[in-house]
């Protein structure tokens, strides 16, 4: 039998039931978009996540202690003065309420820290100044804020100068930071940092367990080496009591559980697609068993059982290319949708190929039984 002629032929078999054929393609456009959409989210998170980071620095190395190993700032003092750290910043987040105009800022989140704050985080201020040593010696009630708490007083141009109450305390807002998104636990568009010293005012203990460090240029391994060594030797810190991680590490990390993530979801998308794959077979299995006086009068005219396994598994790869292409269309057109509200949807080249090659495998593996069963008849009893 000519290809054209078995392609047309099988065609025309495909949709003489439309209802049964679009029935037996659901279950492969399901679970085909599910997998690009689920897919595609995972390497947008992916993607997203590493120009954050990547934003903020590749020279930040951020440290944490643990149970009993809180620090205090003569730690960040003598952190500094380490040979490859360019400046270093303490960093304490404070359960506080936020609010302006006696409305509650419920994502605001408040950043007890110091003067280096924005340097050893690779920050820039869009308005105003920043935080100062005199701050943090006179205990003086100033924040610098990020541009989301600014548009909450007015925009970017009009926060410096205004007030807004922490804890019910009134702080004067100094200056705006210039927003990079959401990074390590740090958004810094709902950022509102002050001064170390009025941790006490706030009703919290003058203590840490969070810094940040600059390395000099070139320097980021030597420099994660210092801090290494400061919480070792010089506080003689258990090695379980702290981490000290590079901007890279902090990536690949963040990336793996990302990729292990995405790998999964796939996976559980997947199982749709096996259990499309035997509907296309229990389909094919019922095309056979409808058809078989036709496949005996084939038979009977000189077919061969290459020419009519060829037929029915021709036909199977129909049902799953269409299916697979829309589910593909259908996949794509639902994330780009989704990526307009702000879901981080980025699809690779390469998950459309495999989509579509899932298609062709899920035809060729659940047609191939159907499709043996058809060139196995008997050409006399078929015609019985």
């Amino acid at each position: 039998m000519k290809l054209i002629q078995m392609l047309r032929e099988s065609f025309l078999n495909v949709m003489r039931n439309k209802l049964r054929t679009a029935l037996t393609m659901l279950g492969l456009i399901i679970g085909i978009a599910s997998v690009i959409v689920l897919v595609g989210i995972g390497d947008g998170s992916n993607k997203q996540v590493a120009e954050r980071i990547q934003s903020l620095g590749g020279n930040v190395i951020s440290a944490f202690t643990y149970s009993g190993g809180d620090m205090t700032y003569s730690d960040i003092e003598n952190i500094r003065a380490k040979e490859h750290i360019a400046t270093a910043t303490p960093s304490k987040n404070i359960n506080a309420d936020v609010s302006v105009n006696h409305r509650k800022l419920t994502q605001a989140s408040v950043n007890a820290t110091d003067e280096n704050y924005l340097e050893a985080r690779n920050l820039d201020l869009a308005e105003g100044r920043n935080l100062s040593a005199v701050d943090r010696d006179n205990k003086s009630k100033v924040c610098i804020v990020g541009e989301k708490i600014a548009k909450e007083l007015g925009g970017t141009s009009e926060a410096v100068g205004k007030t807004l109450k922490i804890n019910g305390d009134i702080y004067s807002v100094v200056g705006v930071i210039k927003s990079k998104g959401e990074s390590m636990g740090l958004d810094t568009g709902n950022l509102v940092a002050l001064p170390i010293s009025v941790v006490n005012d706030l009703g919290a203990a003058p203590t840490f367990n969070e810094a940040y460090a600059k390395a000099q240029d070139g320097q980021v391994d030597a420099a994660k080496d210092d801090m290494n060594s400061y919480f070792a030797k010089d506080k003689k810190l258990n090695v379980n009591s702290y981490t000290v991680n590079t901007q890279d590490e902090l990536l690949n990390a963040t990336s793996s559980v990302n990729e292990t993530m995405t790998a999964l979801l796939g996976g559980i998308a997947s199982i749709s697609l096996i259990v499309a794959g035997i509907g296309v077979m229990n389909v094919m299995l019922v095309s056979v068993a409808e058809r078989v006086r036709e496949i005996g009068i084939k038979k009977a005219l000189g077919a061969r059982r290459i020419d009519i396994m060829g037929q029915f598994l021709t036909e199977a790869l129909i049902i799953s290319l269409m299916g697979g292409t829309v589910g593909i269309a259908g996949g794509l057109a639902f994330g780009l949708a989704a990526a307009k509200t702000g879901m981080p949807f980025s699809p690779s080249p390469s998950i459309v190929v495999i989509a579509a090659g899932t298609s062709i495998a899920i035809g060729l593996i659940f047609g191939l039984v159907p499709s043996y069963r058809a060139a196995r008849l008997n050409p006399i009893d078929a015609l019985h």
